[in-house]
């Protein structure tokens, strides 16, 4: 019969009496035959006497069955000698129960050296975050980290969280990306860190997700500049409120256009560089009220294309400052603005278009968008430059609203134009204010269309001497 059979059959009574000269002459297959019930008999003495110090300790400690090591009570490991993390293996350190390593020390962590990979996620929650020393850190496996409580992580001094790896940043959940401080980003992820891209990389959209606006705030250009598109849209509508321009001053197209409308709304859209304003979406842009479209880049505003114009909405054309409403210069560009919107214009934008390059080419659909405010608000120059066709789409109500003196600036060929439906809204000084010339063509061939009021005008203004 071998020994280890031998030891292995031995009751609870027998292993008591062992001898301390007997159990340190035990070879590591002895050791290894004991049982959690064997090992539990055993005095401090006697346990001690396993790992007294000669050349095949370290063989003999680790010879210890997993289920022996989990048996193991406080006493037990501490009379291992204060190296014993040195000699356990790491299949016997995940065995360790949760009391036993809460107590361990900064150097008992050092100690282990690999073997602290075999920490569990409920063992490495028992420990202090302070334990973890710089050289310990960066054993840990990417999992392990994971495991973190964001009070731990809190408690790892900054040059201890300095030392966490990409790879190891990757396995951070959203609990302990919590417990990062604004320290620990300025270590980890700016122009300090030479691996500052890689570490920013390595988070997944849980932990970005996870940072306070403190620790946002706390990125700089290297790591702002290095978020992805997933991570970019991970972002809370309170993140990206406090992102600056020194963040995101070298994001691309693809990194602008992966901000949600909420986000952008949100953020102090003032920073986004002329360029990257001429990144925008139309969806982007159709969630901007009018003071976030008001604080755009004008020189990026006036490079926007017919699609980004038609998705300004009608609140958002309300914020449209002087440069940004001197950019619409042409008519294509006021047309490209959905109707709504183009009727929300105000008097003074209005005012500002130019007669000739863009009231007179305005299509159907934006004449037929004018509001009656914006109509009386036109200058002389931009209801001349108003044409026939244009008239012809005019409602009775548009036609009212002209202010007095307007519609004779009209010429006869265009007031013979005018609808059925907008004679009606012509009122008294319109029509007295017309020549004999542009009563006959705007009278020709519907003498009938007017209301019994406007033929008793039209018959006044026949029988007034025109003004010369």
């Amino acid at each position: 019969m071998a020994v280890s059979d031998f030891i292995g059959a031995l009751s609870a009574t027998q292993i008591k009496g062992l001898t301390t000269n007997t159990i340190n002459k035990m070879d590591t297959d002895a050791v290894g035959a004991l049982k959690s019930e064997q090992v539990k008999a055993l005095s401090a003495a006697q346990f001690a006497a396993i790992d007294d110090p000669d050349e095949y300790a370290n063989l003999k400690v680790s010879a210890l069955s997993n289920v022996v090591v989990a048996s193991l009570n406080s006493t037990q490991y501490a009379d291992l000698a204060s190296t014993a993390t040195e000699k356990l293996v790491t299949s016997q350190i995940g065995s360790l129960n949760a009391t036993i390593v809460s107590s361990f020390s900064s150097t008992d962590l050092e100690n282990m050296g690999d073997t602290i990979k075999g920490l569990s996620s409920a063992q490495l929650q028992g420990l202090a975050g302070t334990k973890f020393s710089e050289t310990s850190i960066v054993k840990l496996e990417a999992s392990q980290v994971g495991a973190l409580t964001s009070v731990q992580v809190t408690a790892l001094t900054d040059e201890v969280a300095a030392k966490l790896t990409a790879t190891q940043l990757a396995g951070l959940g959203a609990e302990g990306a919590k417990g990062l401080e604004a320290n620990d980003i300025a270590a980890l992820f700016s122009t300090t860190n030479a691996d500052a891209v890689d570490n920013v990389h390595a988070l997944s959209t849980k932990a970005i997700a996870a940072l306070s606006t403190a620790n946002v705030q706390a990125l700089d250009g290297v790591g702002g500049g290095a978020l992805t598109t997933a991570q970019i849209k991970a972002l809370s509508t309170d993140q990206a409120a406090v992102l600056s321009a020194d963040e995101i001053g070298s994001w691309g197209e693809e990194q602008i256009q992966a901000l949600s409308a909420k986000q952008l709304q949100a953020m102090n859209v003032s920073i986004l560089s002329p360029g990257q304003v001429g990144d925008l979406t139309a969806t982007q842009i159709a969630g901007l009220d009018g003071a976030k479209i008001g604080a755009l880049d004008e020189t990026g505003f006036g490079n926007w294309d017919p699609t980004q114009l038609g998705a300004i909405s009608a609140t958002g054309i309300t914020g449209l400052t002087p440069g940004q409403a001197a950019k619409l210069d042409s008519a294509a560009d006021v047309n490209a603005l959905n109707t709504k919107a183009f009727a929300a214009l105000s008097d003074t934008v209005l005012a500002g278009l130019d007669g000739d390059a863009v009231i007179a080419q305005l299509d159907a659909n934006h004449i037929k968008a004018l509001t009656a405010g914006q109509i009386v608000a036109l200058t002389d120059d931009q209801v001349t430059a108003l044409t026939g066709d244009q008239l012809k789409e005019m409602s009775s109500a548009q036609i009212s609203a002209f202010a007095t003196g307007d519609i004779a600036r009209f010429t006869k060929e265009e007031l013979a134009e005018m609808s059925s439906a907008g004679l009606k809204g012509l009122q008294e000084e319109d029509i007295m204010s017309l020549t004999d010339d542009q009563l006959d063509e705007l009278t020709g061939g519907r003498e009938t269309a007017f209301t019994q009021d406007q033929t008793n005008w039209i018959i006044a203004a026949y029988m007034t001497p025109d003004t010369p």
